[in-house]
């Protein structure tokens, strides 16, 4: 397994937290945010007990708390981040790779807050299906590609941005999956393309779910009106330029 660096800032976020507790009876949360926030101030603290660590060749002990294993906690999710990165790295083709984000407009932010099970879901199912319908037209590459998908839901400054980052290999496989077939191009279709067919699949995935009533309607939301908006306006999609080799593909 390569080495990760765990870069310790001077502030950790855990106590932030227990310095600003009083932010739980201030703000409505969702469950889930409040249990995060609980789990993160308590971790590795002796609110959660402790247990003893035995060196099985000098038998030095020494006791240590226990963790929160909250997937939210920067600190619990460290060695996970790293058996991740060990485990994709076995999985990507030692090829140049793409980097593609797609995201979705303002609009929809809140929307998708009151219902981000559903649609986080519907977002993942919209980047996959724009790329492989586009990769799979002759017109472009024309053949079946394969991607990794991550999906970030905020900014570096904590403002809600939901988007997808997909690693996209410089290529696939030909229709019998007999031939690797290569992009002639900078991408494996127009961006363009993308933005178009990733636009049409999420609005007409948002547009079934609320005529069915799966859906939570944040007040004075009215679709038709967006929806009008959102099918004028060019979504933004961002395409890096091929990254070579495995290494930085993960490091990135």
């Amino acid at each position: 397994m390569d080495k990760i660096e765990n870069r310790r800032t001077r502030y950790e976020l855990a106590a932030i937290l227990r310095e600003n507790r009083q932010y739980l009876n201030t703000y409505n949360l969702f469950e889930q945010q409040r249990k995060a926030f609980r789990d993160i101030c308590a971790c590795r603290t002796s609110e959660l007990g402790g247990h003893s660590c035995c060196c099985n060749s000098c038998n030095y002990q020494r006791q240590a708390y226990n963790s929160c294993r909250n997937k939210h906690c920067p600190k619990c999710q460290f060695t996970k981040q790293a058996k991740w990165v060990d485990k994709l790295q076995s999985k990507l083709l030692d090829c140049k790779h793409f980097h593609l984000v797609l995201t979705i407009p303002h609009q929809l932010n809140g929307l998708v807050y009151l219902n981000q099970k559903k649609l986080y879901d519907a977002l993942f199912q919209a980047a996959w299906q724009a790329v492989s319908k586009a990769a799979g037209n002759p017109k472009f590459l024309g053949a079946q590609t394969g991607a990794v998908a991550v999906l970030h839901t905020w900014t570096q400054t904590l403002n809600q941005h939901p988007h997808i980052h997909m690693i996209i290999p410089s290529g696939g496989l030909s229709d019998d999956q007999m031939e690797w077939v290569p992009c002639k191009n900078n991408f494996l279709a127009p961006k363009k393309v993308i933005s178009s067919l990733f636009r049409g699949i999420l609005c007409q995935s948002i547009n079934q779910a609320i005529e069915q009533k799966q859906l939570n309607i944040p007040e004075h939301f009215q679709w038709n009106r967006i929806k009008n908006v959102l099918y004028k306006t060019s979504w933004n999609v961002n395409i890096e330029k091929p990254m070579a080799g495995i290494q930085a593909v993960v490091k990135y």
